[in-house]
């Protein structure tokens, strides 16, 4: 595991960018996911820049959803396909760069065939939420089951719906499982927010919890964590 502190929101998003347009780089058309939230934000504005600069292309490559919301009321308005679209643009909505989105009505085994004959995930891009969640690998899930569906707990709908009320929130989503993130050639963890400390001291530190999902990757082979520094510093 290699961990890299960040001070400041710009830091984080050039690291972040840097880390993964080298990526591209060494194969052009590889597979990866990429996470939605406020933690990736810096980062995507950084390669929509990068993009129209002419220094950054997806085109040769092949984008997988991370998760998607199950049961979601205003779908597609306030789903991750949307937040993808406004956040990435031109970067993998082209004529060029093959996206994967996931189906809230498809069988999630159909999800899990496409990674499949793609051999899998080259690198996966993940943010964890407050509560140690990768995609939405919740606490108490199965880590063993591939794409599945998940009831999203209460902490998780608060952090992401926490001006929508209750009768206009999903339940579920679907989600790409721990074996396929465990599995991808290499990792890139995102962490920041003030209230991810639990879980960044444990990261930090190389511990696995099982109260924290994320935790279940430090084992990876090639994992890089990018970590915002207030994380580490005790108040």
């Amino acid at each position: 595991m290699k961990l890299i502190t960040t001070d400041g929101p710009e830091e984080f998003a050039a690291v972040a960018a840097h880390y993964l347009m080298r990526k591209v780089d060494e194969k052009p058309d590889l597979t990866l996911t990429l996470p939605t939230g406020s933690t990736p934000v810096g980062l995507y504005r950084d390669l929509r820049d990068a993009r129209r600069m002419g220094d950054f292309s997806l085109d040769h490559a092949t984008v997988f959803m991370l998760d998607e919301y199950r049961d979601l009321p205003s779908y597609p308005e306030g789903s991750f396909i949307e937040f993808l679209q406004n956040n990435l643009a031109e970067v993998i909505f082209n004529d060029s760069t093959t996206v994967v989105t996931i189906d809230p009505e498809a069988p999630p085994h159909a999800y899990d065939r496409a990674l499949d004959e793609a051999h899998g995930l080259d690198l996966a891009v993940i943010g964890v939420g407050r509560n140690g969640h990768v995609g939405f690998n919740e606490p108490g899930d199965d880590f063993s089951a591939r794409t599945h569906v998940v009831t999203l707990h209460q902490d998780t709908l608060d952090a992401n719906f926490a001006v929508v009320s209750r009768s206009d929130r999903p339940t579920q989503a679907i989600t790409i499982g721990m074996p396929d993130l465990r599995h991808a050639r290499s990792v890139l963890m995102l962490v920041s927010g003030s209230e991810k400390r639990a879980v960044a001291d444990l990261l930090a530190a190389g511990i696995i919890d099982d109260r924290f999902p994320a935790t279940h990757l430090l084992d990876h082979d090639d994992l890089t964590i990018v970590m915002a520094s207030e994380l580490l510093r005790k108040s």
